[in-house]
């Protein structure tokens, strides 16, 4: 083999080695989505989780079931076996609740972390409760590393 061919072998294969630099020093981890409920009341929501490159890795429709009476307690449906993630990606959600579409942007920052994981929920509250950041008390929430 030729010096230059050697070189542009060497340089090209570098350049793939260089294209996933990140999975090299960061292992795929769990991703978890979830709709919670605190309401006392059940909710049909139609949703479509997408990844960075606007595929389609679930949708579909659910009912929600509501609240259990007692402050604090919740209903939540999670969703299952959704393909790892590492840092650096990010993951497009959007929940139809009673005619809105609700849509958000979660950026994967807590991939191997020991403190938090790679949580992202739609949280369906009362208007006004703590932590109800949109006036119809639903909005998304997910870990931040």
């Amino acid at each position: 083999m030729k010096r230059r061919q050697a070189l542009q072998y060497l340089a090209g294969g570098g350049t793939v080695l260089l294209a996933g630099c990140s999975s090299f020093s960061e292992d795929p981890g769990p991703f978890t989505f979830a709709i919670v409920n605190f309401r006392e009341r059940q909710y049909h929501a139609e949703f479509a989780i997408r990844d960075d490159d606007d595929e389609l890795i679930r949708d579909g429709f659910v009912d929600i079931a509501p609240s259990p009476p007692g402050d604090g307690e919740f209903s939540a449906l999670s969703f299952d076996n959704l393909p790892p993630v590492t840092n650096g990606e990010t993951i497009d959600v959007a929940v139809d609740i009673d005619g809105k579409t609700f849509e958000e942007t979660y950026e994967i920052t807590c991939n191997q972390s020991e403190n938090a994981e790679n949580n992202f929920f739609f949280r369906i509250r009362h208007p006004g409760a703590a932590n109800t950041d949109t006036e119809s008390g639903m909005g998304f929430f997910g870990s931040r590393c």
